[in-house]
């Protein structure tokens, strides 16, 4: 789990252990320099540094508990639609 100066990274040869802030700074480094473009590596440090220095955070977590009932099933679907159709026809 990465969040505000709290990660944990393992670093060099004999995999030294770094937490807190320094880990937070490596961690945005490594995914830094993995970005292709010296434009895309501008606009993610922006993007990055709004993100952390902004006051308006959003929620960690999206709790969507109608989503774990999702039935990726294709016939139960079509089921369900039919049943769901049937119904507005009728009322």
């Amino acid at each position: 789990m990465i969040g505000r100066n709290a990660a944990v990274a393992e670093v060099g040869k004999h995999r030294h252990e770094l937490t807190g802030p320094i880990a937070f700074a490596a961690w945005l480094g490594v995914h830094a320099v993995l970005l292709t473009t010296t434009r895309a590596k501008i606009e993610a440090f922006i993007e990055w540094a709004a993100d952390y220095f902004g006051k308006v955070h959003g929620d960690p977590v999206l709790d969507r508990p109608a989503a774990v009932a999702i039935n990726w099933s294709d016939d139960e679907e079509d089921k369900q639609l039919q049943v769901k159709k049937q119904g507005s026809a009728t009322s």
